[in-house]
């Protein structure tokens, strides 16, 4: 038995790479699942000359971190954050793995319903998760409140996200319900890149 799962991929410090990544992404694993659910790729120019890249599709069951990994070592230097919306089991927990020049540097759990947005994955805004799970944003800095009773380790096949959950609190939870809720309303000024033109 299977089932579905929204994976999220954020690469962040990229100069003019977008496109190429995005090719790699897709065709090191989203072509056999692009057309089945949610599916584009957008980029955006930050403030620092730096691009992100923001790629996300619906696949059955697991994150593919490997080909992920792969990606990553032909482009050192470049951050990547991968989630999958429930990747142990069916409605289960979300899970998260941050790559960095090919290493997977940090892995946990964590459930949809304690940020109370139940939708926030499997219909991303780009912006809204870019503000909160990009790098140096509001989700690493709250991963650091965590590293005593949570290290930073990589989940493995025969362990589970269930199993190494990062809880946010009441107080956490609002200020991304705040984010989203910012982001659903301004609306955002990310590219898209048309695969079937663009990159394919």
């Amino acid at each position: 038995m299977g089932w579905d799962t929204q994976i999220i991929i954020i690469v962040e410090n990229i100069q003019n790479e977008e496109r190429e990544i995005t090719l790699e992404l897709y065709q090191s694993d989203a072509n056999s699942y692009f057309h089945n659910g949610l599916s584009f790729a957008k980029f955006k120019l930050c403030s620092d000359e730096t691009k992100v890249l923001f790629f996300t599709y619906e696949r059955r069951k697991y994150l593919p971190y490997w080909a992920i990994q792969d990606i990553s070592l032909k482009y050192p230097g470049k951050y990547f954050t991968a989630i999958g919306s429930s990747l142990d089991f069916n409605l289960g927990p979300a899970g998260i793995i941050k790559i960095l020049n090919g290493e997977i540097i940090d892995s946990y759990g964590f459930w949809k319903r304690e940020l109370e947005v139940t939708e926030f994955l499997e219909n991303p805004i780009p912006e809204a998760l870019y503000q909160w799970f990009g790098k140096d944003k509001l989700e690493e800095q709250l991963r650091e409140l965590h590293l005593d009773k949570q290290p930073k380790k990589w989940i493995q096949d025969l362990d589970l996200y269930a199993e190494n959950i990062i809880e946010f609190t009441e107080q956490q939870n609002q200020q991304f319900i705040e984010i989203v809720n910012y982001y659903t309303e301004i609306g955002d000024n990310w590219e898209e890149i048309k695969l079937t033109e663009d990159v394919i």
